[in-house]
């Protein structure tokens, strides 16, 4: 006699699709990379000063820095600690990627205004 294979009925198959779901849910919801990694912090350069002079970053999570030159001359964004350094045209919007830092203080600088433009980038 042949052993019949096990039946998946409606109920069955509803059950695990609810389980992958809450599953996938939870996942998405206590995983803060995938999330923060989404979003976008900004630094703006124009006429000898940047804003905001302080970031505050989430620590040990990767970010999108969208660096933007609203001045007339080119800026130089460069930091020693993060091992960064991009220059920006006038009216250009860039995109550096931080990794995961941990907590800490980490400085930056327009290179091209010989240190006098500078910032820090805080994660906590």
């Amino acid at each position: 006699m042949q052993e019949e294979p096990p039946r998946v009925t409606v109920r069955t198959s509803s059950i695990i699709a609810t389980t992958a779901i809450v599953s996938m849910t939870l996942i998405a919801a206590f995983n803060p990379t995938s999330a923060r990694a989404a979003d976008d912090s900004s630094l703006r350069f124009q006429t000898g000063n940047v804003e905001p002079a302080s970031l505050t970053l989430p620590a040990n999570t990767p970010t999108k820095l969208k660096v933007t030159n609203a001045g007339d001359a080119a800026v130089e964004f460069e930091s020693f600690e993060l091992h960064r350094e991009r220059v920006v045209q006038p009216g250009q919007t860039i995109t550096v990627y931080i990794p995961a830092l941990p907590p800490g203080t980490y400085s930056f600088i327009d290179d091209f205004s010989h240190g006098a433009v500078k910032g820090e980038i805080v994660s906590r």
